[in-house]
């Protein structure tokens, strides 16, 4: 795939496959990276190439020790991918499920850990400016299980701004259109109203129940009772669900997951150091180690497998010319990694240029067809008792 040798599959979802790829440094080293690479089915949808572009250009500004770094964002033969930093773990939902499997919790100790060094990430994404100073109101609106990643080694990465909304996006959410996950969102999201960094607060703090808990804070039989759920239930005490926990904790993610976002933590890192308080003074002897070890543990076939399958693959003969070489690869967004440029070339040119030639403006003709159900949602759809005065 242009400069990088794709290894293997590693998961696919709605829109986009996820591999792990080699690739060669600007110093000449090689190294695993992943590649994200937009399915077919939705590179002849604009909507949709537009919010890769987005996650790119958002994605590539963040350089924080708890975001997964974005290298490149590139075209191979009309094919739309980004190069990524390679994460060698499991995500958040995955850990909880396995957890569960194995009739337990993730302990509390490194779920608050894991969700404390997630927020830390996302603020600074909030916190994100642009060359001119000006905020750039970086909203996540998908902060979930599925997009907080843990290595083997206990890191903690948040991922996927692919829906994120930020001043400089282009891709436009249609009128009447919820983009994420319903068990995590906000009540204001839920309404399609316009949304602030609480509102991803408030998402943190249903994952950090989930976590510890091993269930969503609120449930309903459909969509349409869980978008009331939302937004008038009452979760009951994750310490009623959980051992390990107590009414400090309790208190923590009840603010989190206050209805009107006034009440809530006014940011995502005044969350993280609540919860890296309580975790303090309830687990004193918490270490990263404890989190690396458990999660070998309890994926240690997993881990056997990828390095079995990762063994199979002879590196020695990768082409280092090989972006030079190939005539149809086009290198839009670049951080330096890998070249040693830094050159960030913006895309949106290029991309208007496809957009202008297939007649078809960002926000006009797009679908969601194909993509995953819990992503997309549209109020209109609902029946009107679930509608508030006012047309929300």
């Amino acid at each position: 795939m242009g400069p990088y040798r794709l290894l293997y599959r590693i998961s696919s979802g709605g829109m986009a496959e996820i591999y792990r790829a080699v690739g060669v440094t600007a110093d000449g080293a090689e190294q695993p990276v992943a590649i994200k690479r937009l399915l077919p089915a939705f590179t002849a949808d604009d909507q949709f190439v537009v919010m890769l572009v987005d996650e790119a250009r958002i994605t590539a500004m963040l350089e924080h020790p708890n975001i997964a770094r974005v290298y490149e964002f590139g075209v191979v033969d009309d094919e739309y991918f980004l190069a990524m930093e390679f994460i060698d773990g499991v995500d958040l939902r995955s850990a909880v499920l396995r957890s569960r499997e194995r009739d337990t919790a993730l302990p509390p100790d490194i779920a608050a850990y894991t969700v404390e060094l997630a927020l830390r990430g996302l603020h600074h994404a909030h916190e994100q400016r642009g060359e001119d100073g000006a905020p750039l109101d970086i909203i996540h609106r998908d902060f979930s299980p599925s997009n907080i990643l843990l290595s083997y080694g206990g890191e903690v990465k948040l991922i996927d701004f692919g829906i994120a909304k930020a001043k400089m996006s282009r891709a436009i959410t249609r009128h009447g259109v919820i983009k994420g996950k319903l068990k995590y969102m906000s009540p204001e999201q839920t309404h399609g109203k316009r949304l602030d960094r609480r509102s991803d607060v408030f998402a943190a703090g249903a994952v950090l129940y989930s976590a510890v808990t091993s269930h969503p804070p609120f449930h309903a039989p459909d969509d349409a009772s869980l978008m009331l759920a939302v937004r008038e239930q009452q979760p009951d005490p994750a310490s009623h669900s959980a051992d390990g926990l107590d009414a400090d904790f309790d208190a923590i993610v009840e603010r989190a997951l206050k209805k009107r976002p006034e009440e809530r933590f006014p940011d995502a890192r005044v969350f993280a150091d609540a919860l890296a308080a309580w975790r303090e003074r309830r687990y004193p002897d918490f270490t990263v180690g404890r989190a690396a070890r458990f999660l070998r543990r309890i994926f240690c076939r997993e881990i056997r497998e990828s390095e079995e399958l990762f063994g199979e693959y002879d590196l020695t003969h990768i082409d280092r010319d090989a972006d030079t070489d190939d005539r149809h690869y086009t290198r839009l967004v670049d951080v330096g990694h890998f070249t040693g440029s830094r050159e960030v070339v913006d895309p949106l040119a290029e991309v208007d240029a496809w957009l202008e030639g297939r007649r078809c403006r960002p926000d006009e003709g797009a679908s969601a067809e194909g993509a995953e159900a819990e992503d997309f949602w549209s109020p209109d759809s609902l029946p009107g008792w679930i509608h508030e005065p006012g047309g929300d």
